[in-house]
């Protein structure tokens, strides 16, 4: 009797438990043992093992784009209030991914994969400057903070913030990392 053919996600769950279990390494002989099944069917959907770190790395950037959209903010909140409510969302975004240690504290799972982490940190910060530029011109940021600098700041810092706390045994709950890490936001961008 044939096998079911596995599909794309269940190679994508097995390769990011392999690259939790093996602490950001993926081999191709442990992840087909997991998944039950040839490398032809890597090769079938993602073309190349980079092609399935890449739609890992999708996967992890997609969502968290979704996890801090402004549907999940308050809306009559001010600026403040809705960005401390989203640094919490990205903290704990983080936290709840056991492949998060592994994607912050390795320069890359792949060496082809730099450029794509590369535009999506690029994306973040563009985001954040946008965003920074609309607490200033609801006049609830001071004007004096450049935003395309401060943005880079933030989210370079919330990264390696994150990481950071997670390497602290034991790491603190996703709620007090965020606030370490908003006060810190929050002082650099002038907010009382």
């Amino acid at each position: 009797m044939a096998r079911a053919p596995i599909g794309r996600q269940q190679l994508l769950d097995a390769a990011r438990d392999e690259l939790v279990r093996g602490n950001g390494v993926l081999e191709l002989a442990a992840l087909t043992r997991r998944a039950g099944l040839s490398t032809g069917a890597l090769y079938h959907h993602f073309g190349s093992k980079s092609g399935l770190l890449a739609a890992i790395y999708n996967t992890f950037y997609e969502g968290l784009s979704h996890a801090t959209a402004d549907a999940h903010l308050p809306t009559e909140a001010d600026w403040a209030t809705r960005e401390h409510k989203r640094t919490h969302l990205f903290v704990a975004y983080h936290f709840a991914d056991p492949l998060v240690p592994v994607l912050l504290n390795r320069a890359a799972l792949d060496p082809q994969l730099t450029e794509l982490e590369a535009v999506y940190i690029q994306t973040m910060s563009d985001n954040a400057a946008a965003n920074i530029r609309r607490g200033q011109a609801l006049g609830q940021l001071p004007t004096s903070v450049d935003p395309d600098s401060a943005a880079a700041f933030v989210i370079g810092g919330l990264r390696h913030g994150i990481a950071q706390q997670l390497r602290i045994t034991p790491p603190p709950n996703p709620d007090q990392a965020a606030e370490r890490l908003w006060r810190l936001i929050a002082a650099s961008l002038g907010i009382a």
